[in-house]
C-alpha cells in the first residue's frame, strides 16, 4: 500500500523556518510578554490552498496560533509568513486588552491592527483585504454601523467565526467583507494614530472613520 504523509520533513522545515523567522521579526515590533505559542501542520482544504495561497492561521485566546499551510500552492511561502504577522498582532491585540474582543466594533479594529500590520512587514496581498472595494462596502456600511457592530462576539460568532467576515459566500453578506471593511477604516485611522493605539480605539472613532469613508 502506497502512502503519504504530509507535510514531509523538508517541507514541514521549510515552514518552521518561515515562521520562526516572522515571530522573531513581529516581536521586534509589538513585544508580547506572554509566551506565543504556534501549532503548525499541513491543510488540504482545498479554499486555503486555491483562494489563500496555502496558508491560513488562527489566533487562539490568549496566546496560540494555529497555522496551517499547504506547498502545493504557487505563493505559500509568502501567504505563511502574511498569516504569522497577522495572527501574532492578533495575541498582542488581546494581551493589550486583556480579554478576547467582547464587541463586534473591537474586532472590526483588530482586524484593521492585524491586517496592516502584515501589509508592512510581509511582501504579500491578501486576497481578502482587497475583495471589495470602497464602492461595495459602502453599500452595507449603513446596515453594520446601525445595526451589527455593536452586538457581542458572543452571540455572532460562538464557534469563532464571524459571519460578516467568513461565510463562503452563502451569508447576509458578501464574503470577506469585514476584512475589506476593517482593511479600509484601519487605513483611514492610521492618518492620524499609529497602530500601536489601535487597542485604545472606541467605537466613535471606528464610526468616524466609516462615516467620513463610505458617506461621501
Amino acid at each position: 500500500m502506497t502512502q503519504e504523509i504530509k507535510p514531509d520533513k523538508e517541507e514541514l522545515e521549510e515552514a518552521r523556518k518561515i515562521v520562526e523567522k516572522a515571530l522573531n521579526e513581529a516581536k521586534k515590533e509589538l513585544e508580547t510578554k506572554t509566551k506565543v505559542k504556534v501549532s503548525l501542520g499541513w491543510t488540504a482544504k482545498e479554499f486555503v490552498i486555491n483562494n489563500m495561497d496555502g496558508a491560513s492561521g488562527y489566533a487562539k485566546y490568549p496566546n496560540i496560533l494555529d497555522i496551517e499551510f499547504n506547498t502545493t500552492a504557487d505563493k505559500w511561502q509568502e501567504s505563511l509568513r502574511a498569516s504569522v504577522f497577522h495572527e501574532y498582532a492578533h495575541v498582542w491585540d488581546y494581551e493589550q486588552r486583556g480579554r478576547k474582543w467582547e464587541k463586534r466594533w473591537q474586532y472590526i479594529l483588530g482586524e484593521a491592527l492585524t491586517q496592516h500590520f502584515a501589509k508592512q512587514n510581509a511582501e504579500y496581498e491578501s486576497p481578502w483585504r482587497t475583495k471589495h472595494s470602497r464602492e461595495k462596502v459602502a453599500e452595507f456600511w449603513g446596515e453594520l454601523r446601525d445595526n451589527e457592530i455593536e452586538k457581542d462576539m458572543e452571540d455572532v460568532a460562538p464557534t469563532g467565526r464571524d459571519p460578516v467576515f467568513i461565510n463562503q459566500g452563502d451569508g447576509k453578506y458578501p464574503n470577506w467583507l469585514g476584512y475589506s471593511l476593517a482593511y479600509q477604516i484601519g487605513k483611514k485611522l492610521l492618518k492620524q494614530h499609529k497602530l500601536k493605539d489601535f487597542p485604545d480605539l472606541e467605537k466613535e472613532d471606528l464610526i468616524k472613520a466609516g462615516n467620513k469613508l463610505y458617506n461621501n
